[in-house]
């Protein structure tokens, strides 16, 4: 198979880490090759994180300029940090749910409107769909804490990733402990099915 690049951003404590490994466990299980690369700005709560994630005939775990075939940002102002990975063929999935920073809280700075940030984005890509995911796993699995899940759903019906949908549901249920499986798989066909 060809490459797949999934770049994946957002900020500490929303669980992108556990995103990147629920994704990276459904490649090793379908046999895919898979290479993943995390940075996080600060390590606590509320630093920018972000994780490439490459499938398929890849061999560097960052993910060029310019080369990804999808971005998800869990938080809308960290997209504005990742410009540079994007095409005019990138897919965005932005969750609409914000985290603002100690800096804007405090007043030293000012968080960018929903509309410039899109406006930013939409000069590189169209295909950019704006959702709520953390009012879905509200709704559909309890916690705001499975926004991460819900956008793996909408990230599998968004493009094709290199293994099904049946793989990440059997990755779900060995990653979580057993309390949790039930509401993450709530979380992740709220996910797929979002757009239906």
């Amino acid at each position: 198979m060809s490459e797949t690049n999934v770049l994946l951003v957002g900020v500490g404590g929303q669980g992108i880490l556990t995103t990147s490994a629920i994704l990276a466990r459904s490649a090793l299980k379908a046999g895919v090759n898979v290479v993943t690369a995390e940075t996080h700005g600060m390590a606590q709560r509320g630093g920018s994180v972000e994780v490439h994630v490459r499938f398929g005939n890849v061999d560097s775990p960052l993910i060029p300029f310019g080369a990804a075939n999808i971005v998800v940002s869990l938080e809308p102002v960290e997209i504005l940090r990742y410009t540079q990975y994007l095409n005019d063929d990138t897919k965005v999935i932005l969750n609409t749910r914000s985290i603002i920073p100690p800096t804007v809280s405090s007043g030293i700075g000012k968080y960018p409107e929903l509309e410039e940030i899109l406006k930013t984005v939409k000069k590189i890509t169209h295909d950019v769909s704006v959702v709520n995911a953390s009012d879905v796993a509200e709704k559909h699995a309890g916690t705001v804490q499975a926004t991460n899940v819900v956008v793996i759903g909408m990230l599998a019906k968004k493009i094709e990733l290199p293994f099904s949908f049946e793989t990440i549901q059997e990755t779900i249920k060995e990653f979580f402990p057993e309390r949790l499986v039930e509401p993450n798989l709530k979380a992740l066909k709220a996910g797929y099915e979002y757009w239906d």
